[in-house]
């Protein structure tokens, strides 16, 4: 079975009086593992559906010493580099909230040379990748020897187009 690591910014509801379950509802990864629950806490051998095993990101990751942290950079950076090391395929999300972190975790897959997957939200743009991430993206077309491009629009929704991926590719 096929790990999985699922890199872009965590889509979190702004209202802080929500847990953080229930901010974490609507991010793509809290719909393709059926809850918002499994995203907060760091898992191992979390399998979905019987088809591939979620390794990250986790909100909260676990670090070396087994607490669960999202706020020591030192830990969360640590915990997120050994899951892309131990991924079969990355699958990057770029929508329209900029994520530095997505860059580096595609640059990390590229220089371990994982399977990657990269959805970008098309946006208004003159360039012929019509994202803000383009020269990412471009770099990564040009370095990784096993990746795949999907644009997608605004409307559409990225927990389906990321399943139908993973259903056509595992």
């Amino acid at each position: 079975m096929k790990k999985i690591y699922f890199a872009g910014k965590f889509n979190k509801h702004k209202d802080n009086t929500l847990s953080l379950e229930n901010r974490l509802k609507e991010d793509y990864r809290s719909k393709l593992l059926g809850s918002s629950k499994l995203l907060t806490y760091h898992q191992e051998n979390l399998i979905i559906d019987n088809k591939f095993i979620y390794i990250g990101p986790f909100y909260c990751e676990q670090a070396s010493s087994g607490n669960y942290t999202s706020t020591d950079c030192q830990d969360v950076l640590m915990a997120e580099y050994e899951a892309i090391k131990k991924a079969d395929q990355i699958i990057i999300v770029f929508d329209n909230s900029f994520s530095v972190g997505s860059i580096v975790e595609l640059n990390w897959a590229i220089n371990h040379q994982k399977e990657i997957t990269i959805l970008y939200q098309e946006e208004e743009s003159s360039y012929t990748i019509k994202s803000e991430y383009w020269f990412a993206i471009l770099d990564a077309i040009n370095r990784a020897t096993n990746i795949k491009v999907i644009p997608y629009h605004k409307n559409e929704n990225i927990a389906k187009l990321v399943s139908k991926h993973i259903e056509k590719n595992l």
